[in-house]
């Protein structure tokens, strides 16, 4: 602990601590990690107190004081980064991560520090017995090295036949021999995987050989490839496949490594394992883990001859690959995890194609040869079974495993539970605890979220926009969608969900709302894992619940129940013949209720009617056609209604009469019935309304004026609604509107002269408004504008004198329209290309 001794490194450890305090009173953004940090740091400053005090030192070298010292520095300059980021979601998102990585460095460290400290006795006494024993290991070593030689010399000479070149190749094998972390002979009988087989291979060979002047190729970050995939999905048996190719094998020859590291590796131990495979010879000692790894390094630069391929299966962090030096050398290092981390290339494969998620299937379900057992199964049976298996590799051999032999009723038997809604997880535990790993390394808040997701319905992409709406209120997450996007982007990056990526641009900061036009989709087994970790709880006790209804029965479990339920979130799923019988019910907690239907008219349960706690309802229709409700009434009795959001549905006029609305999401409704009943009855619509947002709403002609009286209102979004023309000049009522956002309304010719008026306008986007003229002539009115969006307006071919009086603003658009633009010293301009396929698209209405 010498390091920690000098002045510098405590001064450093000093001035990051107020350095990180002081950030977290000035900025919101990285709190919790901020707060995290804090503690830690405030944690082991007494530890450096008492060794200076004590002056005790240990063994550390310059080198490692040395690393020591700059990491403190980077993790400073870091911080700094922090508190000057404002909107970018990409940056919030890899600086949070690189504020966990550095606390966990630091609090693994000292954890191994403290240790160190405590024992500090028992290492002095300990320590002259242990030098000997290593000379004493030494010396035994040698000897053992010689007589192994004379052996071997011994056989060669008495075969007298063979050619220094072979000489030097069975040294080389009988050396490599000694060693461990050997690639594992592939299984027989593996099949599928051809396709990211032959990818994954043209990966791994690129950049490793010599340049053009013979010398070795220089290895970067790029010379770590991570295989990235959901566990059970074949990752482990996809690098042992490479590592086993022929053209793998030719290339690397005896350098392929193979270490196992799972989710709580000990390098020391798996060092150790390099070098005594066997557990026969003698032990080798590591002072620490930076003595375990200069000790690896020494033995890669003087064994290791050629190119290298070195694979690290089940890693957890990524963390754990700065351990294995990958830099300045003709080498690559593979990785499979769970986690997309984010730092080094990626390699991610999907589930298995149809051909061979059958082929899979059979040879688990059949004997060999893939034959089918008496009586023969049928073709049509198979396929039934590898569909209600997801595709998924590690379910897929289960299931076949245990059907294999068995007669056709056991299978008919099995798919007919699956068919009806039993979860292979239930079924089989093997799957379970395969994919349940990944939860549990969640942190909890995350695992909340996750778990949310299994609300919503399979094979169908969630809105972002809808799990804000949840967030916000359940999870305390900001409106403008950065604490939801992260999440997404953390559960992405763990492989839990797929973000589809919409219309992003390279800074998100730039974006009008982060969740706009964002959608994710789940691996059904994922989703059954999050619906069955939701219904360990008898029904009665859980916070989540989930009701699956075919046609008009209920499940027998719901009936039963006779006393209140305690959930807050209710996800209610219907089928087309759904008559909106509805059995009792009572939930009186309920805070978020999810309705997934695909009537043409429907019927809301009735313990919505007056439910007191209330507060978010999403509803969506995958039908074809908008759903009509008959008694969309029952929920004006429910008070706490704040956030709703509707989609293909026919709007009724109840709704209107929800006072208590903040925020509004039509997305392809039906609305023309709605806003044309408004009459003067009405004075004061949604007087509470923050947000409303109208999507592909294809009736809609104008803005309602009398939305105009929602004072507080603050963001108005309508977008492709190519029926859309105008607004009245009541717009200009809206003094607390900050955003206005009128993408791809096609038919949208001008702009109210009375949004000039609208002193806290910061944001218009009117992108692909391709009917647009011009703008407002007293535009330079807008003292708060800062950004305008408008790619795609080929229509305005002239700026009002009036922008020159603008404040600095900056104009997202391409280059037809910068040129407009760049006489004025007060904008910035930021050029985006037109994809002229995507414009057309949004001339056709949407079906």
């Amino acid at each position: 602990m010498a390091f920690l001794v000098d002045p510098l490194i405590s001064e450093s450890i000093a001035k990051l601590t107020d350095l990180v305090i002081y950030v977290v009173k000035t900025t919101a953004n990285f709190k919790p990690e901020l707060k995290q940090l804090t503690l830690t740091l405030q944690r082991i400053t007494p530890i450096i107190e008492d060794v200076v005090n004590m002056n005790r030192k240990l063994d550390r070298t310059e080198e490692e004081r040395k690393m020591f010292k700059e990491e403190l520095e980077e993790a400073e300059k870091l911080v700094k980064k922090c508190a000057k980021v404002k909107r970018n979601i990409f940056k919030k998102f890899k600086y949070s991560l690189k504020l966990k990585d550095f606390n966990g460095k630091l609090l693994r460290f000292f954890q191994i520090e403290v240790q160190v400290f405590q024992t500090r006795g028992i290492v002095e006494t300990l320590s002259g017995v242990h030098d000997i024993k290593i000379k004493m290991d030494s010396i035994a070593s040698d000897v053992k090295d010689i007589q192994l030689s004379k052996s071997w010399n011994g056989n060669y000479c008495s075969s007298m036949s063979t050619s220094s070149r072979t000489d030097r190749s069975g040294s080389e094998n009988m050396e490599r021999e000694k060693y461990g972390w050997r690639a594992p002979a592939l299984p027989k009988g593996i099949v599928a995987f051809e396709e990211p087989l032959a990818k994954l291979k043209a990966e791994v060979v690129a950049g490793i050989g010599s340049d053009d002047y013979g010398d070795p190729m220089d290895c970067d970050d790029r010379s770590v490839l991570v295989v990235a995939a959901a566990g059970g999905c074949g990752k482990t048996t996809l690098v042992k496949m490479l590592c086993n190719d022929t053209e793998i094998r030719e290339k690397f020859g005896e350098n392929i490594f193979f270490v196992t590291v799972s989710e709580s590796p000990n390098f020391m131990v798996i060092v150790n394992d390099l070098f005594n495979p066997n557990f026969s010879g003698p032990q080798v000692f590591f002072q620490s883990n930076e003595d375990a790894k200069n000790k690896l390094e020494n033995f890669l630069n003087e064994k290791v001859v050629g190119p290298m391929l070195l694979v690290l299966d089940d890693v957890w962090s990524d963390t754990f690959i700065d351990n294995f030096p990958s830099k300045n050398r003709e080498c690559k290092i593979l990785v499979t995890s769970r986690t997309a981390f984010t730092n080094y290339d990626v390699f991610k494969f999907d589930p298995l194609n149809e051909k061979d998620a059958k082929t899979l299937f059979r040879q688990s379900a059949f004997t060999k040869g893939g034959k089918r057992p008496s009586p023969v199964i049928s073709e049509n049976l198979v396929n039934q079974m590898v569909t209600c298996c997801k595709r998924h590799p590690l379910t897929l051999s289960v299931v076949g495993r245990s059907l294999n032999g068995k007669d056709k009723s056991v299978w008919e038997s099995m798919l007919k539970s699956l068919s009806q809604g039993r979860l292979v997880l239930d079924l089989h535990k093997d799957v379970l605890i395969g994919l349940e790993r990944s939860f549990d390394a969640l942190d909890d808040d995350f695992k909340e979220c996750f778990l949310d997701l299994g609300t919503f319905p399979e094979d169908q992409r969630i809105p972002v926009s809808a799990l804000l709406n949840m967030w916000v209120h359940l999870y305390n997450h900001d409106d403008g969608g950065v604490d939801t996007l992260a999440k997404i982007f953390e559960l992405s990056y763990r492989n839990l969900v797929d973000l589809m990526i919409s219309g992003f641009k390279n800074d998100l900061g730039e974006r009008v709302n982060h969740c706009d036009q964002q959608f994710v989709t789940q691996h059904d087994l994922l989703r059954e894992l999050a619906i069955h970790l939701n219904s360990k709880l008898p029904l009665e006790k859980r916070t989540r619940l989930i009701i699956n209804i075919r046609g008009d029965e209920f499940p027998t479990s719901i009936k039963q129940v006779q006393e209140p339920m305690q959930a807050r979130i209710l996800s209610i799923s219907t089928g087309e013949s759904f008559s909106s019988k509805w059995c009792y019910m009572e939930v009186p907690d309920l805070e978020v209720l999810i309705l997934n239907l695909m009537s043409k008219t429907y019927s809301l349960p009735n313990f919505l009617a007056g439910n007191p706690k209330l507060k978010i309802l999403n509803i969506t229709n995958h039908g074809l056609y908008p759903t009509e409700f008959t008694n969309f009434n029952f929920l004006t009795s429910s008070h706490n209604l704040t956030r709703i959001r509707l989609e293909r549905v026919d709007i009724s006029p109840s709704i209107l009469s929800l006072i208590n609305l903040q925020k509004v999401s039509l997305i392809m409704c039906k609305i023309g019935n709605g806003f044309k009943k408004l009459s003067t009855t009405h004075q004061n619509i949604w007087p509470q309304l923050v947000e409303i947002e109208i999507d592909y709403c294809q009736d809609l002609v104008e803005f309602p004026g009398k939305l105009c009286k929602s004072i507080h209102l603050k963001k108005i979004s309508i977008t492709n609604c190519n029926e859309m023309y105008g607004f009245n000049e009541e717009i200009g009522d809206l003094i607390n509107l900050e955003t206005l956002s009128l993408r791809s309304c096609t038919k949208l010719e001008k702009l109210p002269e009375s949004i000039c008026s609208l002193e806290k306008l910061n944001v218009l986007d009117i992108s692909d408004c391709l009917s647009l003229s011009g703008l407002p002539e007293k535009m330079g009115k807008l003292g708060s504008l800062r950004t305008i969006y408008m790619k795609g307006c080929t229509g305005v071919h002239e700026l009002p004198e009036s922008v020159e009086d603008l404040s600095h603003v900056h104009v997202v658009c391409n280059e037809e329209t910068a040129y407009q633009w760049r006489e004025y010293g007060n904008v910035e301009i930021d050029l985006v290309e037109e994809d002229r396929l995507e414009t057309l698209l949004k001339i056709i209405p949407f079906g």
